[in-house]
C-alpha cells in the first residue's frame, strides 16, 4: 500500500504491520504511483527503521 508525502512515496511490505513495522520508501520523482497500489520493489538500501527501494 502505498501513500505520498512530499518528494517520497512511504510503504510498507505485505508483512508489515503499520505504525509497528519499517517503511518502505520509493522516490516520487522518478516513479509514478496512485495512493493505495500495490508495487512490486526491490530494496536498494536500509536504514536502522526503514528499507529503501525502487519499482521493478
Amino acid at each position: 500500500m502505498i501513500a505520498k508525502k512530499a518528494e517520497v512515496f512511504y510503504g510498507r511490505t505485505e508483512f508489515d504491520s503499520p505504525e509497528v513495522d519499517n517503511e518502505v520508501i520509493l522516490d516520487a520523482r522518478n516513479n509514478y504511483l496512485r495512493i493505495g497500489d500495490f508495487v512490486t520493489a526491490k530494496i536498494t538500501a536500509a536504514s536502522e527503521f526503514d528499507l529503501v527501494a525502487e519499482p521493478v
